[in-house]
């Protein structure tokens, strides 16, 4: 058996979606932060909420260098 060369398409498509669902789970924090009554969960939220919002914006780093990475090494 072979094994297939990966596809760097594919890979780019998957590292896009690596930000998807950190900005998902942000929002849902928000909504409860939204309905937080307790100063303590407050704070607790919103570091959660930044630490998503920073994991989001490293997957989207990740997506740019990698697409950079691939359009500079295709030689034709």
């Amino acid at each position: 058996m072979t094994k297939s060369k990966p596809d760097p398409n594919e890979e780019l498509r998957l590292e896009g979606q690596r930000a998807a669902p950190c900005r998902f789970t942000a929002d849902c924090y928000r909504q409860l932060l939204a309905e937080t009554t307790t100063p303590a969960l407050a704070q607790h939220l919103r570091e959660l909420i930044a630490r998503c919002e920073a994991l989001a914006r490293e997957g989207e780093a990740s997506e740019t260098t990698s697409r950079s990475f691939i359009d500079n090494s295709r030689c034709c």
